[in-house]
């Protein structure tokens, strides 16, 4: 079972958010309370 694409809470830091592509963590995170960009 593999996770869909999106915004999550960081494993390594629950008090930020970073995108999960499906495989695996990318960009730069983004505190938990901020609005993800688009796209």
């Amino acid at each position: 079972m593999s996770v869909a694409p999106g915004w999550y809470v960081d494993p390594a830091d629950p008090q930020t958010r970073r995108y999960w592509d499906g495989e695996g963590w990318i960009g730069a995170p983004i505190p938990v309370d901020a609005t993800p960009p688009a796209g």
